[in-house]
């Protein structure tokens, strides 16, 4: 039976719009897949998570540093972005601390988008298996990710209207979880 892709978004406040952005973008793969997603603040769900996912804007902010030592300890695939915006003096400190990372920069939303339905579409298609993604599915997910670079600059929504605490993203006819309720659809 395909398991549901378990995500932890770690991000400061300043990045709510782009939590919410990547949950749409989420839902917008063509692919038949459930997803989990865990956020900041919740540590505790890092050790659970399939693919950790960390998004950097001007200042670190509690307890993303906290959140990344866990998705190391455990040995969890790290995506990496980090804004262009200028950073507070503890975010270089963060930023140069963390050298190791491989960083994706992005300037706006779409770049950020592009940049993250390009790397989880690759997760996707090396784990295809386990996720039950089928091989007409890998397909359109192949050209799906091809395309990227024909998306839009998408600008900053004033403020964040979805998932405030996590969410789940069911694929089409799935039966949902106990307590679920629908946020929002296209």
């Amino acid at each position: 039976m395909p398991t549901q892709v378990r995500l932890f978004v770690s991000a400061g406040p300043e990045l709510e719009p782009a939590r919410e952005m990547l949950g749409r973008a989420l839902a917008d793969l063509p692919v038949n897949v459930g997803w989990v997603i865990k956020r900041t603040p919740d540590v505790d769900s890092v050790a659970e998570c399939h693919l950790f996912l960390l998004m950097f804007g001007s200042d670190i902010w509690a307890p993303v540093g906290l959140e990344l030592f866990w998705a190391r300890r455990t040995e969890k695939p790290i995506l990496a972005y980090r804004s262009a915006r200028a950073r507070t003096p503890a975010g270089q400190v963060f930023v140069q601390a963390n050298s190791d990372l491989e960083w994706t920069g992005f300037a706006d939303l779409g770049a950020l988008r592009r940049a993250f339905v390009r790397d989880v579409g690759r997760f996707l298609l090396r784990h295809g298996e386990r996720y039950g993604v089928t091989l007409t599915e890998m397909q359109s997910l192949t050209g799906y990710i091809q395309g990227l670079d024909q998306t839009p600059h998408v600008p900053l929504p004033a403020k964040a209207t979805g998932a405030a605490g996590g969410g789940v993203i069911l694929a089409p006819g799935k039966d949902e979880p106990p307590g679920a309720r629908v946020i929002g659809e296209a």
